[in-house]
């Protein structure tokens, strides 16, 4: 019931925001801006709440499964680093700044895949020892 509440309220933040945003843009698209922004971190810190229980469920589901930590470190790592990009991206194109967008998208990229090279590792020892 909890959950329900707060998506409800989260939806009506978003229809106000964008509400005011429309109402700004004639005047004055820096307000909108800020109000976008203002939003997006709002609902960035309400959804936050959520992510323990998931996280819990997730550890839970390694361990039965007896795979290493450092593969959930890498997961939850790569969540984040996908959620941070996409925050950034997204306000970076709501201010018109496309290429700004493209570049935070391609650094978001490149810091998954150094992420990942211990998975790459992982790997080619596992095809190594099969071989």
């Amino acid at each position: 019931m909890v959950i329900n509440v707060k998506i409800v309220s989260i939806a009506g933040l978003c229809i106000i925001s964008a509400i005011l945003c429309k109402l700004f843009a004639s005047e004055g698209k820096e307000y909108a801006l800020y109000i976008k922004i203002a939003a997006a971190a709002s609902i960035m810190s309400a959804v936050l709440i959520y992510i323990s229980p998931i996280a819990e469920t997730v550890r839970n589901i390694f361990s039965r499964a007896g795979a290493d930590k450092e593969y959930l470190t890498i997961l939850f790592k790569a969540m984040g680093i996908c959620y941070i990009t996409q925050f950034a991206c997204d306000i970076c194109k709501d201010s018109g700044e496309n290429a700004l967008a493209s570049h935070a998208e391609l650094a978001g990229k490149i810091s998954l895949m150094l992420l990942a090279l211990p998975l790459f590792d992982a790997l080619a020892d596992l095809v190594d020892g099969l071989i």
